[in-house]
């Protein structure tokens, strides 16, 4: 087994995209009967990196037969187009309100350089390659995947972005949550669990819809949850009434600085504050500085997304 994989019960893997730092962004497989499933796909720059590890598995290209997407932002979606390409038998699942992006990415790539400036978009993500639109499914509530007699249900999961889903893998009784269920990183988890907290990236954030999306995911009991940032996570029902009681803050925050001149980054110190008092409480000894350094691109991402949100309600 690769460095780059990290393998689970019932034939799920976890490659780890190496996008921005290690331990990111994942890109989650399933190997059924030496086929693949894959979630999620990161950016193209670890496209290629992925299928040479794939074959250093003895698992060709030819035997992709499902890429599904949580959601079409880029961190996500963008190596969809390219391992489209190079997987020829692939089919590609994703919510019937992001399928026309991947069919022509031109709004979904302006809208990412509206965020990141244009410089830095390419700089990240490279080139944005089109999906024909006759190898695409567009899923939505309740729909199932059958991929090699294994069921994968599709729920709908606004909140963090209204194309988003997540997916229910009958086989391992775990979810696959994109952002929808929170950002755990491995350098925050230690022997009391993982430290969870909401992604309220720009332009979708929408705080009831991401509650119902919740409790949600909580109501079907999963047995764990595999998020893109970053991977496998238990200690479902805990960590959702954390996420939950989290939305009541960003928003109390939100409203708090609605008045300042600066609101983002009034925005983006508070939450700070607010995330490094929750880190306090657990055993966990990192600096402010290194805190900082860690979430800092979450935390101007989640402040962009707030001061939009409060925007777009004070209209």
């Amino acid at each position: 087994m690769t460095e780059l994989v990290s393998s689970f019960d019932k034939n799920i893997f976890c490659f780890d995209a190496n996008y921005i730092r290690n331990k990111f962004a994942a890109i989650h497989f399933i190997k059924q009967n030496n086929k693949v499933l894959i979630v999620d796909t990161a950016t193209n720059h670890s496209a290629k990196r992925f299928l040479n590890t794939l074959h250093t598995m003895n698992i060709a290209p030819e035997s992709v037969e499902w890429i599904l997407l949580t959601h079409v932002h880029l961190d996500h979606a963008g190596g969809a187009g390219l391992l489209m390409r190079m997987c020829p038998n692939a089919q590609l699942a994703v919510h019937a309100r992001g399928a026309r992006h991947m069919v022509n990415p031109e709004a979904l790539w302006a809208s990412v350089v509206s965020v990141y400036g244009k410089e830095e978009a390419e700089k990240q993500y490279g080139q944005l390659i089109p999906v024909d639109e006759n190898r695409i499914v567009a899923v939505g509530e309740g729909e199932i995947i059958s991929f090699q007699n294994r069921k994968l249900q599709i729920f709908d999961a606004p909140g963090h972005a209204n194309h988003h889903i997540v997916i229910f893998d009958e086989e391992s009784k775990s979810f696959f949550t994109g952002d929808a269920f929170g950002i755990a990183y491995p350098e925050l988890t230690n022997e009391d669990g993982e430290f969870i907290f909401i992604s309220s990236t720009p332009t979708q954030f929408e705080p009831v819809k991401f509650d119902t999306t919740i409790k949600k995911i909580m109501e079907q009991k999963p047995q764990s949850c595999f998020l893109t940032h970053f991977s496998k996570i238990m200690n479902v029902e805990k960590n959702g009434y954390e996420l939950l009681k989290q939305l009541d803050e960003y928003v109390t925050i939100t409203q708090q600085t609605k008045n300042c001149e600066s609101q983002q980054d009034q925005i983006r110190e508070k939450l700070f504050e607010l995330l490094y008092k929750k880190l306090e409480k657990t055993n966990l000894s990192i600096s402010r500085r290194e805190f900082g350094n860690l979430l800092s691109l979450d935390l101007s991402l989640n402040a962009q997304g707030l001061e939009y949100w409060n925007n777009k309600i004070s209209k």
